[in-house]
């Protein structure tokens, strides 16, 4: 067993606790590294992307976190690369990259070799005792000279930024810190540097712990950061390439085989003919194949009943240790080409890295739930994901040919990042790091990799779990009625196209858009973007609206009454369907209420104030009128979020208790601005700002429109008000729809300006939209504080015996009348 300086006391003479700031922060190694490009290719310069709504403030937050650790700066002046950004979600953060591709082309890569087993081997005579040192972030600590920072220019929605550390997917990152780490160490005894872990070991613990001293002391010299999480000390046996290093000497690696040793005995002949396929495919490195096999093949005869009896069984077994030891099995060599063979079925993946044709280790895994679900292409870009880091000791830093027999991926691999599906994009990102070439090869000639992943280990890598939370943007909960969300699925299970498009989703869409069904020709350009779960269907995560609801859904768009181009906007941040924009259009055209009602152009042009820097710090205020009631508006300058109180009079008195209210939900603001009216320029209401400690600006008398922010969204809520009226909507349902709508020219709606979440509307919006960043620590932290005040309650009471029908019981009257109650102001 691999001890872990996590879960173990392993560190008795307090080694690790000398050595404490080399586990805290980012390293920065000395000198700076210069990236050599081949000047014949030519520079690509990418445009900015559009980067979604929700992740906006997100991606701000990020980049400004690299900016103060110094792994990236703006950039002003002119470069001739400029890459794009891709991001990286996951449950609780999200990761800034640049999209490498075209860059990668140009970079002229080191080859820096690796020791062969055998070489490890000699190297380390009499070990007995073995620790792991894993670098954090090791690429960000290396530093870039400025002609290489330039090159890592990358486009963002606030501007161009420069990596100023190596980059994570740049092709030859993993060779630039191989090389440093090994100048680093290559005067010390007892280390040896395997891909990005440095192994430690000794004969003795005492050599052992004076040799992992050295090192913890050159890296501090060298300011080089670990990972406490993943490093492994005073262990007695360690992997390496297929093999294990154990006080013992070298063994085999179980777990290459054990996917083969582990195979189920065939349940059919279909089962039995693949299980064949694989061994012929092997057949030359395998002795007395025909005589071992005889009696399953038997069993593949024209007349021949299905029966699996002992005879089976030991022919069985027999072929399986054959295809798992040598001649078959070959040792793997550093020098040699690799091939990595990978397979994805309905439940299961499999994988099989070969040399000279021969298998060097297998491996499978079975699917969750959720990615049995999967659009077949994600499957299979799963299964790749699955084989490199499943033999990421053979492949890491080679150069590696991928074999698939999903066509579709081939195209995938030679598009820049940004133009692939976003619920590619993560698993994409995460084979950055790897040299691969993606080649097809069709099914029928995947002997060992398809059989594999259809008799597949039922067990879960943690590490691919996290990949299904990065991948499955999609999220089937929405938060709608029980009632409308089976009202969705059974419009969906209804409708043929809906049901067309699940088809091709489910079973993989064909090579060429002619071969598709005519119907479903529009979904064409974006169909890696589809998904199916839970009897619904997604683009990414909008929600996607059968034909037959359609019209309901417009009609909802319209109760906000916002107008063409924010309809349209609000409409496109949550659900989608085909044509959706010029439905709207035509709708809003049509509905004299909204030609009615439309702005008039403004006389003059308004004097502007200084944009606050955060939300509610600086509010506008005014009184209006509406159908013969008085109401208050109140404004937020900088999310531009109204607050509305209907009011009984218009006196000081009231304006004050309903800023009162308003202030008591959102805080109280820094400024308030209001025009001359009485009510703002009595001396109650000074005294308010005075004992609320706000300042209070009025407007020039001869320019009242100074007080912009409220004059402009009076006009804008009378509208809906009016609109919903003469339509008999409901003017709440109006007033939730533009909270909740994103502003022009930002992306983002005055709600989550303000609150940081979008709000739930009676449009059907995905549980992900909904839910603010950090909910599920709170969610976490919410749960245990339940907990606790539980365990506090129940330390008082005691369990009541269970009540039968027909026992006397008593009860005790509470005089509601005496409950002290809240004072509403």
């Amino acid at each position: 067993m691999i001890k872990r300086i996590h879960d173990v006391s392993v560190d008795d003479d307090g080694i690790l606790k000398q050595y404490e700031d080399l586990f805290n922060g980012l390293g920065c190694m000395p000198g700076y590294h210069h990236i050599q490009v081949d000047p014949t290719v030519k520079p690509v310069v990418h445009a900015p992307r559009k980067v979604p709504v929700a992740l906006k403030e997100k991606i701000i937050e990020e980049l400004n976190r690299m900016e103060q650790m110094n792994v990236i700066a703006r950039q002003t002046d002119p470069t001739d690369w400029v890459s794009s950004m891709v991001t990286i979600v996951k449950p609780d953060k999200i990761r800034i990259c640049l999209d490498p591709q075209d860059l990668n082309k140009a970079i002229k890569r080191e080859h820096y070799p690796l020791l062969t087993v055998e070489e490890v081997v000699s190297n380390m005579p009499n070990a007995k005792v073995f620790s792991v040192l894993d670098a954090n972030q090791g690429f960000w600590q290396i530093k870039l000279d400025e002609d290489s920072s330039k090159l890592c220019t990358f486009n963002t929605p606030i501007g161009r930024y420069r990596f100023l550390r190596l980059p994570f997917g740049i092709s030859s990152a993993s060779e630039v810190f191989q090389r440093a780490v090994v100048q680093m160490i290559e005067d010390l005894d007892g280390l040896i540097n395997i891909v990005d872990d440095l192994l430690v070991w000794g004969e003795t613990v005492q050599e052992h712990d004076a040799r992992l001293k050295k090192l913890l002391q050159r890296a501090r010299e060298y300011n080089l950061k670990l990972n406490k999480k993943k490093c492994q000390i005073r262990t007695s046996q360690i992997k390496y390439i297929g093999h294990v290093l154990t006080a013992e000497g070298l063994k085999p690696d179980e777990e290459k085989v054990r996917a083969v040793v582990q195979l189920p005995p065939p349940e059919d002949k279909q089962a039995l003919q693949r299980f064949l396929g694989m061994l012929q495919y092997l057949a030359k490195f395998i002795p007395n194949l025909s005589e071992v096999s005889a009696p399953v093949r038997q069993l593949l005869e024209k007349d021949a009943e299905w029966f699996w009896g002992n005879e089976q069984e030991k022919s069985f077994q027999k072929l399986k240790a054959l295809a798992t030891n040598a001649p078959t099995l070959k040792y793997y060599n550093v020098n040699k080409p690799l091939r990595l063979s990978v397979d994805a079925s309905s439940e299961g993946m499999g994988a099989v890295l070969l040399q000279d044709q021969r298998p060097v280790a297998y491996g499978s895994r079975a699917l969750t739930d959720c990615q049995r679900r999967y659009a077949q292409i994600e499957k299979e870009l799963l299964a790749i994901v699955y084989g490199c880091e499943k033999f990421h000791q053979y492949v890491y830093g080679r150069e590696v040919q991928v074999e698939s027999d999903h066509k579709p991926l081939e195209s995938i691999f030679k598009k820049p990042l940004h133009q692939t599906p976003l619920r590619l994009q993560r698993m994409l990102l995460r084979l950055q790091k790897y040299n691969l070439k993606v080649m097809y090869k069709p099914g029928k000639e995947m002997h060992i990799a398809d059989v594999l992943s259809r008799a597949y280990l039922d067990e879960h890598n943690e590490d691919l779990l996290e990949v299904e939370l990065e991948v499955n943007c999609v999220t089937p909960q929405l938060p709608v009625s029980e009632k409308k969300l089976e009202e969705f699925r059974k419009t969906t299970a209804e409708d043929l196209e809906m049901q067309k498009l699940k088809d091709y989703i489910l079973k993989g869409w064909p090579t060429e858009k002619s071969s598709v069904h005519k119907d479903i020709h529009k979904y064409w350009t974006f169909k890696e973007e589809i998904s199916y779960a839970s009897g619904l269907m997604f683009k990414a995560s909008k929600l996607i609206i059968p034909s037959r609801m359609r019209k309901e859904m417009l009609d909802k768009i319209h109760e906000s009454h916002l107008g063409m181009v924010k309809s349209k906007e609000r409409a496109r941040d949550i659900i989608y369907w085909p044509g959706m924009s010029v439905e709207i259009e035509k709708m809003i055209s049509q509905r004299a209420t909204c030609n009615t009602h439309r702005n008039s152009h403004a006389k003059e042009p308004l004097i502007p104030h200084a944009l606050p820097e955060r939300p509610w710090a600086k509010v506008g205020t005014d009184l209006f009128q509406h159908n013969g009631s008085e109401y208050l508006m109140c404004v937020d300058y900088y999310s531009k979020f109204p607050e509305i109180a209907k009011l009984n009079d218009t006196t000081s008195k009231s304006v004050i208790l309903a800023l009162k209210s308003m202030f008591s939900r959102h805080g109280i603001a820094d400024v308030v601005i209001s025009d001359n009216d009485p009510q703002y320029a009595s001396q109650e209401f000074k005294r308010f700002a005075e004992n609320w400690e706000f300042e209070h600006k009025t407007s020039s008398p001869r320019y009242a429109q100074s007080n912009g922010q409220a004059e402009r969204m009076i006009q804008t809520i009378k509208r809906m008000l009016t609109k919903s009226q003469s339509e008999n909507g409901d003017p709440y349902i109006a007033l939730l729809e533009y909270r909740n709508t994103p502003l022009d020219g930002i992306g983002m709606s005055p709600a989550q300006l303000l609150m940081g979440r979008r709000l739930k509307t009676k449009l059907p919006t995905s549980s992900k939209l909904l839910t603010p960043k950090g909910s599920k620590k709170v969610q976490e932290q919410l749960k245990q504080r339940q907990l606790k005040q539980k365990m506090y309650y129940d330390k008082n009471t005691k369990q009541l015996p269970e009540i039968s029908p027909g026992d006397k019981v008593s009860s005790a009257r509470t005089n509601l009348e005496s409950c002290n109650r809240f004072e509403e102001t």
